[in-house]
């Protein structure tokens, strides 16, 4: 079902998208870590560190997939504010058309390259040959990655974040299912885990092409229909490439931080892990609330009622505040049983370890609230470069920070640094919309 948040009660239309965006950000967290579980607990930490293996070159290339949906997901959300229904297909025609012939290339590199990247990353010997073909088997996929993404943007873009949801909720409880007859029952292992993996990705791919025929025919693209028009094209690769590389580059800053950590030795490379995890499902809903600002701009945007804009990032940094208020009380309060879910209470030096990271850190989400609605709403109005050079400041100064204090304040370090990155990151951000979004009054004002 499409939604208009051109009009109407704001934080109704907001909360009304966001909600099923968390549930579905929650469902996506547990889907990624399905595989490993399985795989784990039925053959073993040789499987797993395979599977974690080949994780990285995944990651780069589902971000790239991503970056692509990101960027038309905006645009589309402008058509459909504007109610310009043609420019809104011949964006998704344009999108998929383009989006399927980079996928293609992906897909070759990928599946033909796997065993030289399973090298470039220093995996183990040991587990290279099993890596490699995780890697291969998955990219053979990556199709249908690509298809769940940009129909899903397209979704969400008009306003329909349950389609999405629902969609995930079908193919997580499709990959467990098929994790545990194939890896489980059958006994194919890693191979298996990323047949079922693959197999998800169809049906979703599938079941939204379903969702898109019967709840918003306007989108719907014959294949009669799919070209590339130069000048949907040219706007999509200038959206597009900024979030790919934003995406990169957060990832990169993740692989260095992690490297640094790795030299801490086992027990905080596994508190890390653990505190690692509780970040993904602590700040998921934040990112859906930022998620919720950038559709919520963009339409409006695209309508004119460029008055609603400022009023949407007042309230929507008034609820992402309340969220990460609460979320940094439970976690300061109740950090031990956080850790205690991955770790066993006797393992008390990588308790130690995670502790020193969550305390402060749980204070320092309290800036996410700011950081990430910012974000989304500086994507909504289109000037994604604000949103690339927040990131590029953020990074460098978390990872700086991290290295520096790593010797004398272990895992506390990375938290330190993050909060430290976090702080400039808001700054930035706050006299980037005093120069060029709000005034004082609440009205938007354009970039150009």
């Amino acid at each position: 079902m499409t939604r208009d948040m051109t009009q109407g009660n704001i934080t109704g239309h907001m909360m009304s998208y966001a909600v099923p965006l968390v549930f579905g950000n929650l469902f996506q967290q547990l889907y990624h870590t399905v595989d490993s579980v399985i795989v784990g607990q039925f053959n073993g930490k040789e499987a797993l560190a395979a599977i974690g293996s080949a994780g990285p070159v995944m990651n780069i290339l589902i971000f790239l997939i991503v970056g692509i949906s990101m960027g038309s997901s905006i645009l589309m959300a402008e058509y459909f504010g504007a109610k310009d229904y043609e420019s809104l297909r011949k964006e998704m025609a344009t999108s998929l058309t383009a989006g399927f012939l980079l996928t293609a290339v992906l897909t070759v590199v990928s599946v033909c390259g796997s065993g030289l990247f399973v090298r470039f990353t220093r995996t183990p010997a040991e587990i290279a040959p099993l890596a490699a073909d995780y890697l291969r088997i998955v990219s053979a996929g990556l199709f249908f990655t690509f298809l769940y993404n940009i129909l899903a943007a397209g979704l969400r873009a008009v306003g329909d974040s349950k389609a999405p949801l629902y969609v995930l909720i079908f193919t997580t409880a499709v990959n467990v299912v098929l994790d545990l007859l194939l890896v489980g029952v059958l006994g194919m292992g890693v191979c298996g885990a990323a047949i079922a993996t693959v197999s998800a990705q169809a049906a979703s791919a599938l079941a939204l092409l379903g969702c898109l025929f019967f709840r918003a025919r306007f989108l719907w693209v014959p294949l009669s229909e799919m070209r590339i028009e130069r000048k949907f094209l040219k706007k999509t690769i200038d959206y597009s490439s900024v979030s790919a590389l934003q995406q990169t580059m957060l990832y990169l800053g993740r692989l260095l931080v992690q490297s640094g950590v790795n030299s801490l030795g086992v027990d905080a490379v596994a508190a890390f892990n653990a505190v690692s995890i509780a970040d993904s499902y602590i700040l998921a809903p934040g990112d859906s609330l930022a998620a919720s600002m950038t559709t919520f701009a963009a339409q409006n945007k695209g309508a004119g009622t460029r008055d609603r804009i400022g009023k949407g990032l007042k309230t929507m940094l008034c609820i992402a505040e309340l969220y990460v208020c609460l979320a940094a009380v439970i976690v300061f309060t109740q950090s031990r049983w956080i850790l205690e879910i991955f770790l066993k209470p006797q393992e008390t030096s990588a308790l130690t370890f995670g502790l020193s990271y969550l305390l402060p850190m749980s204070w320092g989400y309290i800036l996410t609230g700011i950081t990430n609605t910012f974000q989304g709403y500086f994507r909504g109005i289109g000037n994604l470069k604000i949103t690339l050079w927040a990131t590029l400041i953020q990074i460098p100064i978390r990872v700086t920070v991290t290295y520096l204090l790593l010797g004398a304040l272990g895992l506390q370090a990375v938290a330190v640094g993050t909060i430290i990155g976090w702080i400039c990151m808001a700054v930035f951000q706050y006299f980037c919309c005093r120069k060029w979004g709000i005034h004082e009054t609440g009205s938007y004002r354009t970039n150009a």
